[in-house]
């Protein structure tokens, strides 16, 4: 069981996660054109393995989300949220899952598969 206590303030984690991650994109978006890299960019080894971590993290949230999702097109609109917003998607995931618990319900209602009504 998880207490109003403990779960308000993952809500306050991520919800504060997803804004300020949200607020860095939109500054970061207006001083550089994310789609003008410069080679030198493209081309550094960080770069190109930061993209690969990623993906990676991408594939281990979706293989959770269809796990738990009971409806496909739940699952596919989160796992499009991932891939286009990244950790503001999966941030907001785990936020809209923390504001379902009811009094009372626990953390494994977040982490689990949904059981049909």
């Amino acid at each position: 069981m998880c207490s109003e206590k403990t779960k308000n303030a993952l809500i306050i984690l991520f919800g504060s996660m997803a804004s300020f991650m949200v607020y860095l994109v939109v500054v970061t978006s207006m001083k550089s054109d994310m789609f003008n890299l410069p080679a030198v960019v493209v081309n550094e080894p960080w770069f190109q393995t930061t993209l690969v971590d990623f993906y990676f993290l991408v594939t281990i949230l979706s293989v959770w989300v269809i796990y738990k999702e009971r409806k496909i097109l739940n699952a596919i609109i989160w796992i499009a949220a991932f891939i286009c917003l990244g950790s503001i998607g999966a941030a907001f995931y785990v936020f809209v899952q923390l504001r379902g618990l009811k009094e009372g319900e626990g953390f494994e209602k977040v982490l689990l598969r949904k059981v049909s009504s």
